[in-house]
Order: structure tokens, then C-alpha cells, then sequence
């Protein structure tokens, strides 16, 4: 594991929280650590349905339904530009998706950044002190780990290392 005093710079960041100030040690470059917004979240009942509804009404191609989540959450990722919109259903009653639809209803659930390296932007973002949740796992598009939204001014934040090569249904 590298030294992270010799890959960070360290900034002192006062977020505007009445509760909070912060030491984040960023990469050199600041954003350099966040490439881009992967894929925003959406949370539904019917999958199908509405994977009808992207394809018919907004005229935009779901892939195969996928199974994630430890066979929790059944998932279709749309492609909107270079972002894509992932529709998750739960499988069962009892998983994080069953749950937050029980609580909230469906919506928005989460947004996802693609970094560099995963292992790294954990570091830091622990560092400046916003919990993680769980350990890194493998997920639809690749490695991630969820950050707790207290931590994230109430936005479920995912960060995601893309594997090398696109997953299709027939991978996974």
C-alpha cells in the first residue's frame, strides 16, 4: 500500500455544513480522483415495465435484465449519452432495494462516479472522514462500495472501477 502522504495533497476543506469541518486528502489535481458520473440509479417495482416504459416512450434500448446484488436486485442499464440510467427492481422482500421501496417508494435511489482506482478513492474519502459502507464488492459494471448518504449531503453516492471489458447478461 502505498504512502498516501506521497500521493495526496492535503487540503483542508470547510464544508458549509453547520456540523462539519473536514481534512480531505485529495489526489494531486483535486478531481483528478472522480472521472466521470457513471450511471444514476432508479429504483422500481417492475422492471419489465419499465424498461417498456424507457423503449417505448422515450425511444432508449434496456439492456437484458442482469442479476446483481447477491441475487437481491434484478437490474437493466439504459445508455443516455455516456451515462447510463440503471433501473433496479428487488428480488424478494428482504434486500436494500425491497427495503428502500418499502420506506420510499420508487425514484431516485443513488448516483455512481467512475474512478481510476477504487482502493485509492476509499482511502481518501475515509480520510476525510465519510463512512463507507460494507467493503468493496463486485457489481454490475465492476468493483464498488456505496458511501453513507450523511456523509454525502443525503445523495446515496456508488463509486465504481469499470472492469476492462463491457459485461453483457451471458457474463455475469
Amino acid at each position: 500500500m502505498p504512502d498516501l502522504r506521497t500521493k495526496f495533497e492535503h487540503k483542508l476543506l470547510f464544508l458549509t455544513s453547520s456540523t462539519a469541518c473536514a481534512i480531505s486528502f485529495l489526489p494531486e489535481g483535486g478531481q483528478d480522483m472522480i472521472k466521470q458520473i457513471s450511471h444514476l440509479g432508479i429504483a422500481v417495482k417492475e422492471l419489465e415495465e419499465s424498461m417498456n416504459f424507457y423503449r417505448t416512450v422515450l425511444g432508449l434500448d434496456p439492456s437484458a435484465p442482469i442479476i446483481g446484488g447477491n441475487g437481491t436486485i434484478k437490474a437493466s442499464m439504459i445508455k443516455v449519452g455516456e451515462v447510463h440510467i440503471e433501473i433496479l427492481q428487488p428480488i424478494g422482500e428482504d434486500g436494500v432495494m425491497a427495503k428502500f421501496l418499502e420506506k420510499r417508494g420508487e425514484g431516485f435511489h443513488h448516483v455512481c462516479y467512475e474512478v481510476e482506482d477504487l482502493h485509492l478513492a476509499i482511502d481518501s474519502i475515509k480520510n476525510a472522514g465519510v463512512e463507507v459502507l460494507g467493503e468493496p464488492m463486485d457489481g454490475v459494471e465492476g468493483l464498488s462500495i456505496f458511501l453513507h448518504p450523511r456523509g454525502t449531503h443525503g445523495v446515496l453516492t456508488e463509486l465504481v472501477q469499470k472492469d476492462k471489458e463491457e459485461r453483457t447478461p451471458e457474463t455475469d
